[in-house]
């Protein structure tokens, strides 16, 4: 068993696979946004609305097909600043250290 300790983070790497991940969960959710804020905003009773234009279902697509790469933007972001936040931590904890097997032993 070796042990190893994780003393950097690259930032923008990190966003990118945050950010990537975040985009997947983005798309997961976008269907169920869309159906729920349609559902809601038809079910509402807005008298300024012209619902003959489909208006409320208008909105909710357009935020619906917007979900994906507002996850993935704010992914990227949350997770440069997360490894930038463990980078200033890790150097006055000393990391997070990790034990793995070593097979070929």
């Amino acid at each position: 068993m070796k042990k190893f300790r994780i003393l950097q983070v690259p930032p923008v790497r990190f966003g990118l696979v945050l950010g990537l991940v975040n985009g997947f969960i983005g798309m997961i959710v976008a269907p169920i946004m869309l159906v729920s804020l349609g559902a809601a905003a038809t079910a509402a009773d807005l008298n300024y609305a012209p619902k003959l234009l489909g208006i409320p279902w208008l909105f909710a697509g357009a935020a619906s097909l917007f979900m994906p790469f507002i996850h993935a933007l704010g992914g990227f972001i949350v997770g440069v600043v997360l490894a930038m936040i463990y980078n200033f931590a890790a150097r006055w904890t000393g990391g997070i250290e990790i034990v793995l097997d070593d097979p070929a032993a």
